[in-house]
């Protein structure tokens, strides 16, 4: 069966950024000193004591880099894919890029279901607003209006900018 235009975009893009991962970070052949050592010497200049202070804030414990290994789940929850999924993560910096871009993903699945429990919660009382037989229907219709507000927030995306940490293509 034929592809659309789209799907035909959408699978290049794919294609693009897995020989972009498969190729690694363009820094890595000039980085010397293992990054387990600088961070040892220099504690990434305070910002990775801020780190294990907001980790340990949300109740998780701030991974040691002890040595020049890579990337390694903390279980085999992953199964056999594992090698692919940390393709272009070489050293002890793959790991703390890896560990980057694995927070940003939970960061993203815990704040969608969040968002999605606020979501129902808030419908739910605008339903029960609507059945509602309370005498005081002014009351009712203002706070029916403060939760459409807070519907319409959470319809919105929050952006967050960070340094960039990877280097794909120079």
């Amino acid at each position: 069966m034929a592809q659309s235009p789209a799907e035909i975009q959408k699978a290049y893009r794919e294609r693009k950024k897995a020989a972009a991962q498969a190729a690694g970070d363009a820094t890595y052949p000039f980085l010397k000193e293992p990054f387990y050592l600088w961070l040892e010497r220099t504690d990434g200049g305070g910002d990775w004591t801020a780190a294990d202070l907001d980790l340990n804030l949300a109740s998780i414990e701030m991974p040691q880099f002890e040595d020049d290994g890579g990337p390694r789940p903390f279980d085999n929850a992953i199964g056999d894919d594992i090698d692919k999924y940390y393709e272009g993560y070489e050293r002890s910096i793959g790991r703390a890029e890896a560990m980057v871009d694995c927070l940003i993903g939970a960061a993203s699945c815990i704040a969608s279901v969040i968002n999605r429990y606020k979501r129902e919660e808030i419908e739910a009382r605008l339903k029960e607003l609507e059945t509602s037989n309370e005498g005081d229907r002014a009351k009712a219709m203002k706070q029916a209006v403060r939760l459409n507000k807070m519907l319409d927030q959470l319809d919105k995306e929050a952006r967050f900018r960070f340094t960039q940490w990877k280097v794909r293509r120079v």
